[in-house]
């Protein structure tokens, strides 16, 4: 059985055909499917991957691929995708994550039932590259009232889990662009500042490939740091942030992203025990 939503899923050379692979087959194995898959394609690819692809376009019609020449970053192959998606509302998925088979059916049921929603999310379970040991469980609130609590001192959605309205996104400017920093949690804050509903599922629906990507050389550094801090300068012009708050994002993104990589492990360690 099929919905009418859509689902965007970016993908770009770094991303390892086993894992996009493994990902397109969690969409279309789904006990309630999506009408739409978008693929979007940002830049060149290796023919490992385009082969990849076109495979899975030549057995299911839905599969949608959308090219861009040139590789432009996540926020900008999502609006793209965005734009191209033909259904009202989009779900959101990575290339390395694996969604539980009845995860749409799921959203779907809780989007029927509070048609208020504009957004909503689940909990993840954490993985290491091979996906053959679980490392933590990364729960989030399910009220409204707590979500926007929750988001002044984290971000509030797992973005792999999402489902959101397509007007409301473009009607809100859809992502902006860190640079290489994850886009997402600015435009959580433009939805919950302006008042529009949320909610998260109180269970897991997707499995994430997170593993050692904290402490990757390309998420370190004062490169990556100072887009963070645009992010963070606009989470508190956006007014998500107290003055408290935001020296509290300040103080820590500055030490995870320049702090030894064992610090910073010791850290995250610490993060997923209270998740």
């Amino acid at each position: 059985m099929t919905k009418a939503f859509s689902v965007i899923l970016p993908f770009y050379r770094g991303d390892q055909p086993e894992h996009l692979n493994a990902a397109i087959q969690s969409l279309v194995d789904q006990s309630l499917r999506a009408e739409e898959i978008v693929l979007i394609q940002d830049g060149p690819v290796p023919a490992k991957l385009s082969d990849l692809v076109a495979k899975w376009q030549s057995e299911y019609p839905e599969i949608k691929i959308v090219v861009l020449e040139e590789n432009q970053g996540l926020s900008q192959a999502l609006n793209a995708g965005i734009k191209a998606a033909r259904h009202e509302w989009l779900a959101r998925m990575d290339a390395d994550d694996i969604c539980l088979p009845d995860r749409f059916e799921k959203q779907w049921a809780l989007i029927e039932e509070q048609p208020e929603l504009a957004i909503l999310g689940s909990w993840i379970e954490e993985y290491d590259e091979q996906m053959e040991k679980p490392l933590s469980t990364r729960r989030l609130p399910e009220k409204h009232t707590d979500i926007i609590s929750y988001a002044r001192w984290r971000c509030p959605f797992n973005h792999m889990t999402v489902m959101y309205r397509k007007s409301v996104v473009i009607a809100l400017g859809m992502y902006a662009d860190y640079g290489a920093v994850g886009d997402d949690y600015e435009l959580w804050a433009r939805f919950l500042m302006k008042g529009y509903r949320s909610t998260n599922i109180q269970e897991v629906l997707v499995k994430a490939r997170t593993g050692n990507a904290m402490f990757s050389k390309r998420r370190r550094g004062w490169k990556y740091l100072k887009h963070e801090l645009q992010e963070i300068r606009d989470l508190y012009r956006l007014g998500l942030l107290k003055p408290w708050h935001f020296v509290f994002h300040v103080t820590l993104k500055s030490v995870v992203r320049l702090a030894p990589p064992f610090m910073v492990k010791w850290i995250y360690k610490g993060i997923r025990k209270t998740s």
